[in-house]
């Protein structure tokens, strides 16, 4: 929709049985608030690919994703803030494919 331009507080937040999300139906995001998908200790894998026109990242962005392995943030090209523990506390992140 795209009349919905930014993700309210705790979004997905706290979600233990998710272990992958594609959030393809949310290309017309700009802002991202706190806590998006944080504390979602089953997570392993998340398609951020769609949020191409995000300029401003909340805290705790996938924080607390104990079991996170990859992130791709090559979609983050407009990003001009990120707030504080993005990605914080994820132990098994292994590796972070970042805009070229």
């Amino acid at each position: 929709n795209p009349s919905v331009t930014s993700t309210a507080s705790d979004f997905l937040a706290g979600w233990s049985d998710i272990t992958s999300i594609d959030l393809l139906g949310l290309q017309y995001i700009t802002s991202v608030g706190t806590c998006f998908l944080s504390s979602c200790c089953s997570l392993k894998k998340v398609n951020l690919s769609c949020l191409r026109d995000v300029s401003s990242i909340g805290s705790s962005f996938l924080a607390f994703c104990s079991l996170l392995e990859n992130v791709d943030l090559c979609s983050f090209e407009k990003v001009t803030c990120i707030s504080d523990d993005f990605l914080s506390d994820c132990s098994s992140l292994k590796t972070i494919s970042n805009i070229s």
